[in-house]
Protein backbone atom coordinates (compact mmCIF):
# COMPACT_ATOMS: atom_id res chain seq x y z
CA UNK A 1 0.00 0.00 0.00
CA UNK A 2 1.40 3.18 -0.87
CA UNK A 3 0.80 6.32 0.82
CA UNK A 4 -1.57 8.87 -0.22
CA UNK A 5 0.45 12.28 -1.90
CA UNK A 6 0.28 15.33 0.75
CA UNK A 7 -2.80 17.44 -0.15
CA UNK A 8 -2.88 21.15 0.10
CA UNK A 9 -1.20 24.19 -0.56
CA UNK A 10 2.28 23.12 1.16
CA UNK A 11 2.26 20.23 -0.95
CA UNK A 12 2.31 22.07 -4.23
CA UNK A 13 4.85 24.26 -3.40
CA UNK A 14 6.86 20.89 -2.40
CA UNK A 15 6.32 19.54 -5.82
CA UNK A 16 7.15 23.08 -7.65
CA UNK A 17 10.72 22.88 -5.34
CA UNK A 18 10.81 18.86 -6.95
CA UNK A 19 10.54 20.34 -10.45
CA UNK A 20 13.46 22.65 -9.90
CA UNK A 21 15.71 20.48 -8.30
CA UNK A 22 14.76 17.95 -11.53
CA UNK A 23 15.77 21.01 -13.58
CA UNK A 24 19.09 21.64 -11.77
CA UNK A 25 20.21 18.11 -12.39
CA UNK A 26 19.65 18.46 -16.04
CA UNK A 27 21.76 21.51 -15.75
CA UNK A 28 24.70 20.10 -13.49
CA UNK A 29 24.78 17.29 -16.24
CA UNK A 30 25.19 19.16 -19.24
CA UNK A 31 27.36 21.64 -17.30
CA UNK A 32 29.74 18.76 -16.45
CA UNK A 33 29.06 17.33 -20.05
CA UNK A 34 30.50 20.58 -21.16
CA UNK A 35 33.48 20.81 -19.34
CA UNK A 36 34.50 17.31 -20.33
CA UNK A 37 33.76 17.08 -23.61
CA UNK A 38 32.59 20.56 -24.66
CA UNK A 39 28.71 20.91 -25.66
CA UNK A 40 27.23 21.23 -29.15
CA UNK A 41 25.32 24.03 -30.26
CA UNK A 42 22.29 21.88 -29.58
CA UNK A 43 23.36 20.97 -26.48
CA UNK A 44 23.89 24.86 -25.45
CA UNK A 45 20.81 25.98 -26.64
CA UNK A 46 19.21 23.18 -24.45
CA UNK A 47 21.36 24.35 -21.71
CA UNK A 48 20.08 27.93 -21.95
CA UNK A 49 16.65 27.03 -22.14
CA UNK A 50 17.08 24.91 -18.73
CA UNK A 51 18.41 28.04 -17.10
CA UNK A 52 15.43 29.81 -17.93
CA UNK A 53 13.44 27.11 -16.75
CA UNK A 54 15.01 26.96 -13.72
CA UNK A 55 14.90 30.94 -13.24
CA UNK A 56 10.64 30.48 -13.47
CA UNK A 57 10.15 27.09 -11.98
CA UNK A 58 11.62 28.88 -8.59
CA UNK A 59 10.16 32.22 -8.97
CA UNK A 60 6.63 29.80 -8.77
CA UNK A 61 7.89 27.57 -5.94
CA UNK A 62 8.98 30.67 -3.78
CA UNK A 63 5.10 32.01 -5.03
CA UNK A 64 4.14 28.82 -3.99
CA UNK A 65 5.68 28.97 -0.41
CA UNK A 66 4.00 32.68 0.25
CA UNK A 67 0.98 31.00 -0.77
CA UNK A 68 0.98 28.34 1.15
CA UNK A 69 1.98 30.38 4.24
CA UNK A 70 -0.30 32.70 3.82
CA UNK A 71 -3.26 30.01 3.50
CA UNK A 72 -1.80 28.49 6.68
CA UNK A 73 -2.15 31.61 8.96
CA UNK A 74 -5.35 32.23 7.67
CA UNK A 75 -5.99 28.93 8.55
CA UNK A 76 -4.79 29.40 12.03
CA UNK A 77 -6.36 32.34 12.37
CA UNK A 78 -10.38 30.98 11.43
CA UNK A 79 -9.36 28.22 13.80
CA UNK A 80 -9.26 30.94 16.57
CA UNK A 81 -11.91 32.44 16.18
CA UNK A 82 -10.95 35.27 13.95
CA UNK A 83 -9.02 36.70 16.62
CA UNK A 84 -5.18 37.05 15.29
CA UNK A 85 -3.00 38.35 17.88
Amino acid sequence: MTARPPRGAGSVADRRWARVREIAADIQRLEALDRAEGLDEDARVQLASLRILAERASTRALLADDLAEAIEDAERTRSRGGNAT
